[in-house]
């Protein structure tokens, strides 16, 4: 079956309606360009440097229904960049049009610059279409500005109860992707049903377009991750010492907003202790033992005040006797008779000395229990000291 015939005839009452609705105001709001990809990020080295837009028409009703966006001679359709659009060889003018079986193999065909009512992929059936656009599908195919100014005029349009047309819940409908390392700027012509009615046919004329810049700071109350990094305009931070709710910071939890905390030292020990400081400054002077092989060895103090108490052994007559100890440690080592059967036993030796057994063996000086010749020497070696 030929549809060429039908399909013109729907054309000719769209563009009928067109010329007869006249020009007025209604309620196309405005057309906004969304950045949903910095190709900075994106990791498509053919893409570096440029971002990808998406074009809404705002309106104010959800049954509202784009019907057409056109130009022509008295009100020209202009999308135009300060750098080239860029065009895949996948792609396709029209978003009804893109196949998506080769997006997963070919990603960079999701960027691709087309234009739509509604639909992104021929995954969706459409009414849409399009008519007299070959001068600016020729430019823009280039890479270069989609114009349509000529008198006879063009327009990409969609027939009377496509539901890709209707604005929505979120009040808006898609009607062009742009992927571009310029800027862009435009002046859109709007044909639209009112309320989704085919009587309240109206025209909105020389819409520009509309950056929707969101937020690009992480810092921000508002950051949007899909905004412009360099957008900045439309951030919203916290006031000084609160959240972005509203609530006083408090970063060591004690119950007092930070801006309202005096730093100072905290620490009831330390010479400088201010009791009216909330946050510690690390400013605190502590007196204490800064030795650390002293037994009262104080890791926090800044400062040696001679409190210094040092273990050792604290018995005169031990081998190891420590003058400077004060604490005894139980580590005196002390030489005598540890045998309990010598006549000079020490229970309190812990290093084995002589021992004395017999008065009869009291000249054995050597004690091998012989008095020989070497106990002799031996005497001889004392002999002239003084005894006790």
């Amino acid at each position: 079956m030929n549809t060429k015939p039908s399909l013109m005839k729907h054309v000719a009452i769209l563009l009928a309606c067109i010329l007869a609705s006249g020009l007025a105001l209604g309620q196309a709001t405005g057309i906004y360009a969304e950045l949903i990809a910095n190709h900075d990020e994106t990791g498509i080295a053919e893409l570096e440097g440029m971002k990808t837009y998406q074009l809404f028409v705002e309106m104010t009703n959800p049954d509202d229904e784009v019907s057409a966006f056109f130009g022509d001679s008295a009100t020209p359709l202009s999308i135009e960049s300060t750098e080239v659009f860029y065009q895949n060889p996948l792609g396709s003018n029209f978003g009804w049009s893109i196949n998506p079986s080769v997006l997963a193999f070919f990603p960079e065909v999701n960027y691709d610059s087309w234009f739509t009512i509604g639909v992104v992929n021929d995954d969706t059936p459409t009414l849409a279409g399009s008519i007299g656009l070959d001068a600016g599908l020729a430019s823009f195919n280039s890479g270069g500005d989609f114009i349509v100014d000529d008198a006879i005029g063009g327009s990409v349009f969609t027939l009377f109860g496509d539901a890709n047309a209707a604005a929505g819940e979120d009040l808006r409908i898609l009607i062009a992707q742009l992927t571009t390392a310029g800027e862009l700027t435009g002046s859109v012509n709007v044909q639209m049903f009112v309320d989704g009615l085919q009587s309240q046919s109206m025209q909105v004329l020389a819409l520009p377009i509309i950056f929707e810049q969101g937020c690009g700071d992480p810092e921000a109350c508002n950051y949007d991750p899909t905004a412009d990094p360099e957008a900045f305009e439309e951030c919203t931070y916290p006031e000084e010492c609160e959240d972005c709710e509203g609530q006083c910071l408090d970063a060591n939890a004690n119950e007092v907003c930070d801006c309202e905390e005096f730093p100072g030292c905290t620490n009831p020990a330390a010479d400088n202790y201010d009791s009216e400081a909330f946050a510690d400054d690390g400013s605190c002077i502590i007196p204490g033992c800064t030795y650390i092989n002293a037994a009262n060895f104080n890791p926090d103090a800044t400062y040696d005040n001679d409190s210094c108490v040092f273990a050792g052994c604290t018995n005169a007559v031990a081998l190891n006797y420590d003058p400077t100890a004060i604490l005894e440690d139980g580590s005196c080592l002390i030489l005598g008779c540890m045998d309990p059967l010598g006549l000079d036993y020490d229970p309190t030796a812990n290093v084995s000395g002589t021992c004395i057994y017999s008065q009869v063996c009291m000249s054995d000086l050597d004690g091998d229990g012989y008095v020989d010749i070497f106990d002799l020497l031996l005497m001889f070696e004392a002999y002239g000291y003084g005894c006790e």
